[in-house]
């Protein structure tokens, strides 16, 4: 297994911010076209991105949290297998996004992404680096994985990618108490799950 190249977390969360507006210019974006701008040596950001998107009533266009799981399971795949390039199947990469619900969920990401940028800092980095980091890794598999399965249960899918938004924030940044946060998110998101499940059953 690899890691991701040391670089300043600032400047990964900026590149995101400026890829957002980059973005914004299209009337409408691919998920392909996404990747591209992200880069696809970006498997972190591509991760904090995608998650983002799903917490913004984007996530209520049909089948696109599912599309994004995939997305986050995969990416988080590739990391934990120490790809140094991204691989994404075709059916993610063409899956089109109206230009403008994206645009207004853009908008909606450059604020909390600007705090982000503000407020993180290298703190319990032991939490964000191996062996740690492929436990996060691992996490944000399993959420990815489960998202196409719960899109139609309310919140759950904005709850799980709420808790691989930490887990990013934590990689990216070496963040440790994102670490925590991300952890406590799951904790939440487990609990919900159950008692969900246990009214069904």
């Amino acid at each position: 297994m690899t890691t991701e190249p040391e670089t300043a977390p600032d400047n990964q969360i900026a590149d995101i911010v400026d890829t957002i507006d980059e973005i914004r210019e299209d009337d409408e974006t691919s998920i392909g076209d996404i990747v591209q701008h992200l880069g696809v040596a970006s498997f972190t950001p591509i991760l904090l991105f995608v998650s983002l998107v799903i917490v913004t009533p984007l996530s209520g266009v049909p089948g696109l949290s599912s599309i994004c799981g995939i997305l986050i399971a995969l990416v988080s795949g590739q990391l934990l297998l120490g790809r140094n390039e991204l691989w994404l199947p075709d059916f993610i990469t063409r899956r089109r996004i109206p230009g403008r619900k994206l645009d207004k969920a853009l908008l909606q990401l450059q604020g909390p992404l600007g705090w982000v940028q503000e407020v993180t800092t290298r703190r319990l980095a032991f939490l964000t680096v191996p062996p740690v980091s492929y436990l996060l890794y691992s996490i944000c598999f399993l959420c990815g994985a489960a998202m196409p399965f719960l899109e139609l249960v309310p919140m759950t899918s904005s709850l799980l990618a709420a808790v691989v938004a930490l887990l990013a924030i934590a990689l990216i940044s070496r963040d440790g108490v994102f670490t925590l946060l991300g952890l406590t998110s799951l904790g939440t998101a487990a609990a919900l799950l159950s008692t969900i499940g246990q009214l069904i059953i």
